[in-house]
């Protein structure tokens, strides 16, 4: 009879993977080195998994899934404050709705710059498997997204010129953004800082009010067309 795996040794071999995993990429990343960095043996890491590309696809799908969780929690979130702010104008409802999105997207930059690494052990992974479940992941991410923005434009809070789809792909794109920059950054960033400027930027965009051109300026009034200004008809009449 072999040996059962051990729960506890799966969790060690797992974040052993994660740091050769970051340190020398999938392709590079050797069995061996792992099990040794968990404090086991090559053979009790068969015991967890098939291969190093299972124990990556296991890390890979763990971080999707908190990401998920995370903005699933945070749409809940979301729903609550608009609840209790359901009275307030979109104007008087600005300020707060800024503080609620750093307070609670925080978490999930927090998350992406600590596994900040899995993107560039990705994109250097062969084959297509894992491209297609972080496209799949993306996907998702970006309907939930384009969803909140179109249930704020319907409320009045976001311009109804703007494509909620549009505000989807600059949310998501602009997150992954800052999770492939911090592959060069050794220091944690301000990441509060980050959100802020970002989210000011997106509100100074999406969610101020359009105003016409030179708004409470009188237009001058429309000269009468066929007929030529009096100082050009007084100067044309002394030739």
């Amino acid at each position: 009879m072999g040996r059962p795996a051990r729960p506890e040794l799966r969790e060690a071999l797992l974040d052993a993977a994660r740091t050769e995993f970051a340190r020398r990429g999938l392709e590079r990343a050797r069995v061996e080195d792992i099990a040794r960095r968990a404090g086991a043996s090559k053979g009790a890491f068969y015991l967890h998994f098939a291969g190093k590309e299972q124990a990556f696809e296991e890390i890979l799908q763990r971080f999707m899934g908190a990401l998920e969780d995370q903005a699933q929690r945070r749409e809940d979130a979301e729903i609550a404050f608009r609840t209790a702010h359901a009275r307030r104008a979109p104007e008087d409802l600005r300020p707060l709705q800024m503080e609620f999105d750093c307070r609670v997207d925080l978490e999930i930059l927090e998350m992406l710059w600590r596994n900040r690494q899995l993107l560039a052990v990705i994109d250097g992974a062969g084959g297509d498997k894992y491209h297609r479940m972080v496209n799949e992941f993306r996907r998702r991410m970006h309907g939930l997204v384009a969803g909140r923005m179109a249930e704020k434009q319907a409320a009045g809070w976001i311009r109804r010129d703007l494509d909620p789809s549009l505000l989807g792909d600059i949310l998501v794109g602009t997150f992954e953004g800052f999770a492939r920059r911090a592959l060069d950054q050794k220091d944690r960033p301000d990441l509060d800082a980050w959100l802020r400027s970002f989210t000011s930027v997106l509100y100074d965009g999406a969610f101020a009010p359009r105003e016409p051109a030179q708004a409470g300026r009188p237009r001058p009034a429309p000269r009468p067309r066929g007929r030529a200004p009096a100082r050009r008809r007084r100067a044309a009449g002394s030739d």
